[in-house]
């Protein structure tokens, strides 16, 4: 039950800090920042979080999972990213959705990479070879 609480405690904190990040960041009629920022940020940090053994290795599994599920999952939105796309794509903006999907595809390849990498550089147990 206390994974369950922490999952929507979490989903609280990452949907409010999306909004305010919405807010906070400039935004433009034909292209979606926000939510690219907030996808990219989420995919770098889950990659981090699920990755940081050394800092996580003591903290309950109710939070690891209450940040990753709730916390990260109401922070990104794959959902807002479809509905986007779809749009650019029924109104023929072939470039603009073609630059959005793949910034989006490839920056969230690139920053699960980022994040694994700085996990395993500094949050994680050294790897002892025999």
């Amino acid at each position: 039950m206390t994974t369950w609480f922490s999952i929507a405690g979490w989903a609280f904190i990452g949907g409010v800090l999306r909004y305010w990040l919405g807010l906070q960041l400039p935004t433009s009629p034909n292209f979606p920042w926000a939510t690219i920022i907030v996808n990219l940020l989420g995919s770098g940090f889950l990659a981090w979080l699920s990755h940081a053994k050394k800092l996580t290795a003591g903290w309950p599994s109710a939070l690891t999972v209450g940040l990753g599920v709730g916390g990260v999952g109401a922070f990104t939105t794959f959902s807002t990213f479809s509905v986007d796309s779809l749009k650019m794509l029924m109104t023929q903006q072939w470039g603009l959705a073609a630059m959005y999907m793949g910034l989006t595809v490839v920056g969230g390849f690139i920053m699960s990479g980022l994040g694994v990498w700085v996990a395993r550089r500094w949050f994680t147990f050294p790897v002892v070879e025999r």
